[in-house]
């Protein structure tokens, strides 16, 4: 079988996407005239796999299951990965607009009522239809963070409840940098000191994150861009990937590599590869998400107690997953209501305590309990304070597929670094168009 080229299947997947958005419109009119709106009933409840320590989110599920009896929630896992869950939720908010559309006595168990998306899919599970906009008021979005909430809106609407929040920290080891005298880093500049000076001196690695080819990669790239003043897409979706502008962010990574203080395994690492590095105690700094937390300060970690978090040394980005109604809903009632239930102050204090998530509500952070228990909660919510998003655009995945395909062979090989830069603006022009 012959294989067309990635521009190609782009614009394919692309032609697919309106198409089915304009039948998620069309196939969904009577279930609005017929009250989906109002609609109370069973639903179906989609999210990635549940790997919390006790299943926490399906012991929720379990919970509203014992207090409506008359309103269930069936619970289906999807994969973990961010990019095999779109996949699959995409695929079958086609299905079931398509089902609907040739019979609109389908029930809902051909719909995921209630899909948990990851906070970059924002725009373009709004802009093809997939999920409905939500009411500010009556989730009262003022009672949330802010920057979540804006991760779960898209042309001035709500399109998601913050379900869990998520914000990049520097894991450093703490009895390490004390032994030194040293501070804990504040900028890139004090970062690669330590890591040069402090972490040899110790016969350690300097600095761990995600540089292997998946989102991570992009993350990482964004933040330099950040810190050194550089932006790839507009607010208004405009390119902006001036090579001259992203060069000082990408080179610093590319340094980082060739100096050895960012070590070549970094080049193949995701979350789970710099955690293991670091909670070995083979390495001073580590870059990760909220999770790694409380993973490496449980029993048998060797690092358990040694170290120490503080926000990144330039703005994270934001991640985080929300909760969203899909068009295909009979029964969106019910669906509101057990979003409320899975993102009120009881059931986000139980997953954060559980399972380290970040909260997205204001007031868990307000707690005094909570502060006394978890002294990093202060260190959250100012992380996620001053994170930012990432691209918003609908055709979020070619943007991302694009940078790592670049920029990676530039903090790989230098040498071809001013190339890459050129060819990606060309790139971004059509993958920012969902070419």
């Amino acid at each position: 079988m012959g294989f067309a080229s990635p521009a190609v299947r782009r614009a394919v997947a692309a032609v697919a996407a309106a198409s089915a958005a304009m039948a998620v419109a069309a196939a969904c009119t009577s279930a609005e005239q017929d009250g989906a709106d109002d609609g109370v009933g069973r639903i179906v409840f989609a999210d990635s796999r549940d790997t919390t320590r006790g299943r926490q989110i399906k012991r929720l599920v379990d919970q509203w299951n014992d207090q409506n009896p008359d309103e269930r929630v069936e619970m289906v896992e999807l994969p973990e990965n961010s990019d095999d869950q779109r996949a699959q939720l995409v695929a079958h908010a086609q299905d079931a607009s398509a089902d609907r559309d040739e019979d609109a006595s389908v029930g809902p168990d051909v719909c995921y009522d209630v899909i948990s998306i990851d906070i970059v899919r924002t725009a373009e599970f709004a802009r093809w239809g997939y999920i409905v906009p939500l009411s500010r008021r009556e989730f009262d979005a003022d009672a949330f963070l802010p920057r979540p909430i804006e991760g779960a809106s898209y042309n001035g609407k709500l399109w998601g409840i913050p379900l869990r929040s998520d914000v990049g920290l520097l894991y450093y080891r703490k009895d390490v940098l004390d032994r030194a005298g040293a501070r804990v880093p504040t900028s890139w500049a004090e970062l690669r000191r330590q890591a040069m000076s402090i972490a040899p001196a110790n016969n350690m690695a300097g600095y761990v994150t995600q540089l292997g080819a998946y989102e991570g990669f992009t993350v990482n790239a964004m933040e330099a861009f950040w810190d050194t003043g550089a932006e790839v897409l507009g607010p208004d979706g405009e390119i902006l990937a001036e090579p001259s502008a992203l060069r000082p962010g990408i080179s610093r990574l590319a340094q980082g590599v060739a100096e050895g203080w960012i070590p070549q395994e970094a080049l193949t690492f995701n979350e789970e590869g710099a955690r293991s590095a670091f909670q070995d105690g083979s390495v001073l700094f580590m870059r990760n998400w909220t999770y790694a937390y409380q993973v490496l300060n449980s029993s048998g970690s060797r690092v358990a107690g040694r170290f120490g978090v503080a926000p990144l040394p330039m703005s994270s980005s934001l991640g985080g997953w929300n909760l969203a109604v899909s068009r295909c809903s009979r029964h969106r009632a019910t669906a509101r209501r057990f979003i409320k239930f899975l993102t009120g102050f009881e059931s986000q204090r139980t997953l954060f305590t559980q399972t380290g998530v970040a909260p997205t509500r204001k007031a868990l952070y307000d707690n005094p309990q909570l502060q006394r228990a978890y002294p990093h909660l202060a260190i959250l919510r100012t992380s996620i304070d001053r994170a930012r998003t990432r691209p918003v655009t609908p055709y979020y995945d070619q943007v991302s597929s694009t940078i790592q395909s670049r920029l990676r062979r530039a903090v790989t090989d230098p040498k071809v670094m001013d190339r890459e830069l050129a060819a990606l603006r060309t790139d971004m022009l059509r993958a920012a168009d969902g070419r």
